[in-house]
């Protein structure tokens, strides 16, 4: 194993090929343009948890867990949702000095999409550099990551956790014992962010490893343990419980009858394969178009991969989803299978040490990141409950990685295998269409639940509008003053309203409501009005790029559909 000399790292190619203009090399512009991207949508999915969270710690910041959460079917308590207090505790901050208001708070996720843009150009300089300036707005405005900060936790922990990972690896380089517990700080924020970024710790110490940095490697995985511990801890003493302990200790499977855990665990990770390479087939486009050209592939063929793409994208959102449906799961596990494929040609070439293509040494660097890659692929398996777009980010980014180190050494030798120069803007143009899709299919929730509010404002004095339905339907109902009805506990009253989502059929559909069903008789209530938000464009990512296997699929019902009830009889609304 051989370490990468200091030369190696500072040579920069001096083509400007497949460059983008300066100003995409700019972390403030492209942090910026990602975090008015996300300004521009409103509360969607998860977001509502968090803001409630939010809410509530501001008003109470030693007591984040002390409140009652509705979220599934009936109010349970906060401890019993999966939110780690990182991103609470920062939106509580932006709620006290501005109140709630999720413009503001959306704007406030820039210092996070900051760290990650300056994260991966850090670690593009150290393991790919002569690459960043055409691999960064590449992975920055890609679909991985311009649609998908919202208020969730996953981008600003996976900002966290690559920035410890280019912490220590400075660390390493300098012998710095401050930059070590700098970097095990950062990993502990990264992991009490979301519990995905479990994985930074193993990677720390797989860089220690191959970088012979052992010792300070295992100092910054200890002070992350400490940190992360000590944060469980104080919750132990409050609440009697941890966090961390009390959700994994929920996400054993659980065996068919005559199954053993064993067996359930495997078929339960077999089911996690489709949304894997579904969403791979969406979010890394970008980088799968540059491992290509650096594979060799021919720029005719790379072109038509890419023409490809865009054909299937624009039937999945025009055409109409009868056209599409058989389809779409094909369209995207087909891409993204072949992007695995490309990462694992990647790291072939790199590991390959002799041959007629270019001689790569087995050194430190290489095999850290092909090392990081697998963590990342074996995470996905091992973490993961359900598929959705945000478990692959990290795969996306990191695969990235290793595909701009085998770009930087292969154009060297071969400098034809240059990416060309649409690449970067088809990469981006994806991200830019991904995010647009999204944000059209995030706004029926408000719209509708606004436009109910209206309806139902005209009723009895005394009178009491129930809505039901979670997400981003529940944060804008909640705000119109309506109550969310409670399974087993409501009682409607005559001249009380109702705002009742309409599904178009038994399935995952938005917003979700539960697991009982919300079926008034015709005893108890009347019509009054319907609200319905669609419009010609068939694509939706609303729930399925949140949890499902397609990322963008198309619709044959409109985008939302809601009835207000007008309540004539007494009913307590039955439960489980």
């Amino acid at each position: 194993m051989a370490e990468d000399t200091q030369t190696d790292r500072r040579q920069e190619l001096p083509a400007n090929a497949g460059r983008l203009s300066g100003i995409f090399q700019s972390l403030w512009f492209l942090a910026l343009i990602v975090t008015l991207a996300n300004a521009a949508k409103p509360v969607v999915i998860d977001d509502t948890a968090y803001i409630t969270y939010a809410r509530h710690i501001s008003a109470n910041p030693l007591d984040p867990y002390g409140f009652e959460m509705f979220w599934w079917t009936v109010p349970e308590p906060a401890m019993t949702v999966l939110v780690p207090p990182v991103v609470p505790y920062w939106l509580a901050i932006n709620i006290r000095l501005f109140g709630e208001y999720p413009a503001l708070l959306k704007l406030w996720q820039f210092p996070f999409v900051w760290l990650f843009a300056w994260s991966v150009r850090d670690l593009l300089r150290r393991f790919a550099r002569g690459t960043e300036s055409r691999l960064l707005p590449i992975i920055v405005l890609s679909p991985a990551i311009l649609p998908t900060v919202n208020l969730m936790l996953d981008v600003p922990a996976l900002a966290l956790g690559l920035a410890s990972v280019a912490m220590f690896a400075r660390a390493g380089e300098r012998g710095s014992w401050r930059l070590t517990v700098v970097a095990g700080v950062l990993a502990a924020l990264a992991m009490q962010t979301k519990y995905t970024a479990l994985l930074i710790p193993p990677a720390i110490l797989w860089y220690g490893i191959t970088h012979r940095r052992v010792g300070l490697a295992l100092v910054a995985v200890g002070v992350a343990v400490a940190a992360f511990a000590g944060w469980e801890t104080l919750l132990v003493a409050k609440y009697g419980q941890s966090h961390f302990v009390y959700h994994v200790s929920g996400q054993k499977p659980l065996p068919d009858p005559g199954e053993s855990a064993f067996g359930a665990f495997v078929r339960e990770k077999a089911e996690l394969w489709p949304p894997l390479v579904g969403h791979l087939g969406c979010l890394a486009i970008g980088v799968s178009l540059v491992a290509a050209a650096t594979l060799g592939v021919p720029r005719r063929t790379l072109l038509a991969f890419a023409v490809l793409w865009a054909a299937g994208f624009l039937c999945i959102v025009f055409l109409p989803h009868r056209v599409t449906a058989n389809a779409v799961p094909k369209f995207w596990q087909t891409f993204g299978t072949l992007s695995l494929v490309a990462l694992a040609l990647c790291a072939c070439v790199l590991l390959r040490r002799t041959g007629n293509g270019p001689r790569q040494l087995w050194n430190a660097d290489t095999l850290f990141v092909v090392g990081w890659v697998l963590l990342e692929v074996a995470g996905y398996f091992i973490l993961t409950p359900f598929g959705a777009a945000r478990r692959v980010i990290g795969l996306t980014v990191i695969g990235g990685l290793l595909v701009a180190r085998t770009l930087g050494r292969v154009e060297r030798i071969r400098p034809h295998r240059r990416p060309p120069e649409w690449v970067a803007s088809f990469a981006i143009a994806a991200g830019v269409a991904v995010t647009a899709i999204d944000t059209l299919d995030a706004w029926p929730e408000k719209v509708c639940a606004e436009s109910a509010a209206v309806v139902a404002a005209d009723r009895p004095a005394g009178s009491t509008v129930w809505s039901v339905g979670h997400w981003g339907f529940q944060f804008y109902c909640e705000r119109a003053g309506m109550k969310l009805l409670v399974p087993g506990e409501t009682v409607l009253r005559p001249g009380d309203r109702l705002v009742l989502p309409i599904y178009p059929a038994d399935g995952f559909f938005r917003p979700h409501a539960g697991s009982v069903p919300i079926k008034p008789p015709v005893w108890a209530v009347e019509p009054i009005s319907e609200v319905v938000c669609d419009d010609a464009i068939a694509g939706q990512t609303i729930p399925n790029f949140y949890g499902g296997v397609d990322p963008v699929a198309g619709r044959a019902y409109p985008r939302l559909r809601v009835v207000v009830y007008r309540v004539t009889s007494a009913w307590a609304v039955p439960g489980k």
